[in-house]
């Protein structure tokens, strides 16, 4: 009998609030190599209810990652704001993509158009760690500005194989 995960040991999704669903879309397929599984609205009294908002009206998009789903949000209504996180901001967050080989991700970017925060590292000693010596992460921002990483993970940054 299988038991069942009460926890929160795995994550289902992570929601990225856009200001056009096609373009994402098209940023996001290029980026993974993968296409939307589903594409819809949502909305109405007790969509909203349950965010805390007066009204909703979401068109969405979900994109399959093996072990992550990725939602891709328009809000019509309520009309959507800017927000604009620097790396070092409190509840700034960023989604990080495991590749592994750094240099063909980057030059994938690139022929993508994709342009990098600054090029990659490799974590050495002098980098203030005590462990993951040889990993190597780069930096990008989608379309609207989400802040987004690529890992290629050594040491303690390696997760099992979840599959």
């Amino acid at each position: 009998m299988a038991v069942k995960n009460e926890g929160f040991s795995r994550a289902n999704h992570v929601g990225i609030v856009v200001t056009n669903l096609d373009k994402s879309i098209a940023f996001y397929e290029a980026l993974t190599g993968l296409k939307i599984s589903n594409r819809d609205m949502i909305g109405g009294d007790r969509m909203a209810h349950v965010m805390g908002l007066d009204k909703t009206l979401i068109r969405y998009a979900n994109l399959h990652l093996e072990n992550l789903n990725i939602d891709l949000l328009e809000y019509e209504q309520p009309a959507p704001t800017v927000a604009k996180y620097d790396n070092n901001q409190i509840s700034a967050m960023h989604l990080c993509f495991e590749v592994d080989d750094i240099q063909k991700a980057v030059e994938r970017l690139k022929k993508a158009g994709i342009k990098l925060s600054g090029e990659p590292i490799v974590f050495q000693e002098t980098d203030g760690l005590k462990n993951g010596y040889g990993t190597a992460v780069a930096y990008f921002d989608d379309p609207d500005g989400t802040h987004l990483e690529i890992i290629e993970p050594k040491g303690p940054f390696q997760r099992e194989n979840t599959k």
